[in-house]
C-alpha cells in the first residue's frame, strides 16, 4: 500500500479513523502473547490510534512472536509503543505514564533527624514537609522523581545516608520502544498550510537567483557577502546550532569544524566549498533562498570531487546544479534575517530581528542533569522566539521523542522502527547512553535577560562571555 493509500485509510478531516473490531481484537492478541511471556505493555492507545493492516502485520514478523518475544527478552523487561512527529487533537493528552511512580523514595525514619534539607533541595517537590522537618510518610509526589542518576538531590544532601531510591517496578529498568508508523504527519506536510497560519519565509523569495558581484572561491568572506546580499544563504550546524554560513566571521575556521564533526576531510571539504563558489555564477534557473550546506558539501565531496566529475562540462555544470536544487530548503517561520523596510511585522515576529545586547549568554554546562522536553523552561520561558529557528534557545533532539524521559533517568532503551525501516528483531537500536538532546543557543537573539538561567531547576546552565561579531572581528 502507497504512503498515499495508508494516509487515507486512517486519515480522514484530520483525524484519525477508529480501527475495525477486528484488528483491535487482533492487536489484544499479540499484547497477551508479551504479557504472557513476562513483560509489561504501555502504550496501547497510540498502538490504537495508528492501528491498520500494514502495521499490525509488522508487529506480528517483528516483535509479538515467540522468537522475536525470547529475543527481546534477554535484554528488555517491558515494551512501549510511541510515535513521532505532529499527532491529531485528540491524541494530544498527557501519557498515564506520567502519573504513574517510576521511583520509590525509601526513608528510613528511625535515622533522620528532621533537618528538612531532602525537602528543601527537591526540584520537583516530591516531598511534603509533615510539619516536623520530616518528609510526610503518606504524602508524597513520587511520580515526579527523576532518580538518582538525572537528580539524587535528596540522596546526596542527606546527612544520615536515611534516604534510597528505587525503581517501583524493575520492568522500567530496560525498555524496547516501539516506533510507530504516522501517515498523520506523512498527510500534514502533504497539504499545504492555510492562510491564516502560514507566515511566508522571507527569505524564500520566489525570485531567479542573481549574483550581484564577485564571488571568489580564495576570498570566502568577500564571496559571503556578496552572496548574502544576492539572498543566496547556505545554512549548516557546528557546535550544535545552525548558523548562516555567510554571516561567518571566520568561515574557512568554521568549516573545518564542520569537518571534524563530521569526520571528513578538512581539505575535501574546502575543495567542496571552493568547487561550489567557483561555478555557482554560471548557473542558472536556481532561486534566492536558503541552502543546507552540509548537505551539499557532503554531495560535491563525494559525487563530484572524488568522484572526479569535470565541472567544466555540460554534465558537471548539470550535476551541481541539481546538487544545489536539492539542497534548497523551503519553509514556513516567524521571523527574517532582514527587516523589510516600512513594514508591517505580523504578531510574534517582533522576537525575530537580531538585537543582541549584554555581555552574557546561556551555556548548557551540566547538560547531563537537563530532563530535557519534561522540564524546557529554559525554552519556554526565553522571551526570544519560543523555539523556533529565530529564538535565543532551541532544544534540538537527537532520538525519539518518546525515549528520552527513560534515558536522562539513565534507564536501557532500544527501539524498534515499524515504518519499514527494520525488517528483523535483531535489528532494534540501543539507545542506551546517547545523548538524547543538545540546545542551540543564538547569540544573535539572546538579550542577556538571565530568565533561563534562574528558571533552571538543576543548575545545568551557566553565564558565559558572549561573542560579538563587529565587522568580521571577534571579541
Amino acid at each position: 500500500m502507497s504512503v498515499q493509500n495508508l494516509s487515507r485509510s486512517v486519515i480522514a478531516r484530520g483525524r484519525l479513523l477508529q480501527p475495525s473490531e477486528a484488528l483491535v481484537g487482533r492487536l489484544h492478541n499479540l499484547v497477551k502473547l508479551a504479557q504472557n511471556s513476562g513483560f509489561r505493555v504501555d502504550g496501547l492507545h497510540l498502538a490504537k490510534a495508528f492501528l491498520n493492516e500494514v502495521t499490525l502485520a509488522r508487529m506480528e514478523q517483528l516483535v509479538f512472536n515467540p522468537r522475536a518475544l525470547e529475543i527481546f527478552r534477554a535484554r528488555a523487561g517491558r515494551i512501549e509503543f510511541i510515535v513521532e512527529g505532529p499527532v491529531p487533537a485528540e491524541l494530544l493528552r498527557e501519557s498515564p505514564l506520567k502519573q504513574e511512580a517510576i521511583f520509590r523514595q525509601a526513608v528510613a525514619y528511625d535515622l533522620c533527624k528532621s533537618c528538612s534539607l531532602c525537602i528543601n533541595v527537591c526540584p520537583k517537590d516530591v516531598y511534603v514537609d509533615d510539619r516536623f522537618g520530616k518528609p510526610d510518610k503518606d504524602q508524597r509526589r513520587d511520580e515526579e522523581c527523576t532518580g538518582t542518576n538525572q537528580c539524587g538531590k535528596c540522596v546526596d544532601v542527606c546527612p544520615e545516608n536515611a534516604i534510597e531510591i528505587t525503581l517501583a517496578d524493575p520492568a522500567f529498568a530496560s525498555t524496547l520502544f516501539l516506533l510507530l508508523d504516522n501517515p498523520f504527519a506523512t498527510a500534514l506536510l502533504e497539504a499545504e498550510a492555510g492562510g491564516d497560519f502560514y507566515l511566508a519565509n522571507p527569505l524564500e523569495t520566489g525570485r531567479p537567483l542573481n549574483i550581484r558581484g564577485e564571488v571568489s572561491p580564495n576570498d570566502l568572506l568577500l564571496s559571503n557577502r556578496v552572496l548574502d546580499e544576492s539572498n543566496f544563504h547556505p545554512v549548516f550546524e557546528i557546535n550544535g546550532a545552525h548558523r548562516h554560513f555567510v554571516d561567518s566571521p571566520r568561515p574557512a575556521e568554521d568549516l573545518k569544524t564542520w569537518a571534524r564533526e563530521n569526520h571528513r576531510e578538512p581539505e575535501l571539504v574546502l575543495a567542496a566549498i571552493k568547487a561550489l563558489y567557483a561555478h555557482l555564477p554560471r548557473l542558472s534557473g536556481l532561486k534566492e533562498g536558503k541552502y543546507a550546506l552540509g548537505e551539499m558539501l557532503h554531495r560535491i565531496a563525494d559525487e563530484i570531487i572524488l568522484a572526479e566529475v569535470d565541472l567544466a562540462a555540460d554534465a558537471g555544470l548539470e550535476l551541481l546544479k541539481k546538487i544545489i536544487d536539492e539542497s534548497y530548503v523551503a519553509e514556513a517561520f516567524f521571523g527574517a534575517k532582514r527587516r523589510p523596510i516600512g513594514g508591517l511585522l505580523p504578531p510574534g515576529t517582533s522576537p525575530a530581528w537580531k538585537t543582541p545586547y549584554g555581555n552574557m549568554v546561556p551555556a548548557y554546562v551540566h547538560a547531563e542533569k537537563c530532563l530535557g522536553p519534561e522540564c524546557a523552561l529554559c525554552v519556554t520561558n526565553c522571551p526570544e522566539g519560543s523555539g523556533g529557528e529565530t529564538a535565543a534557545i532551541r532544544m534540538v533532539p537527537q532520538v525519539p521523542l518518546g525515549t528520552i524521559p527513560s534515558l536522562v533517568r539513565g534507564l536501557e532503551v532500544f527501539v524498534l522502527k515499524l515504518d519499514g525501516s527494520h525488517s528483523r528483531p535483531e535489528e532494534m537500536e540501543n539507545l542506551t547512553g546517547q545523548t538524547p538532546f543538545k540546545f542551540a543557543v543564538n547569540p544573535d537573539y539572546c538579550k542577556s535577560c538571565g530568565t533561563c538561567l534562574t528558571c533552571c531547576p538543576h543548575g545545568v546552565i551557566e553565564p558565559t562571555v558572549r561573542q560579538f561579531n563587529l565587522g568580521g572581528t571577534q571579541q
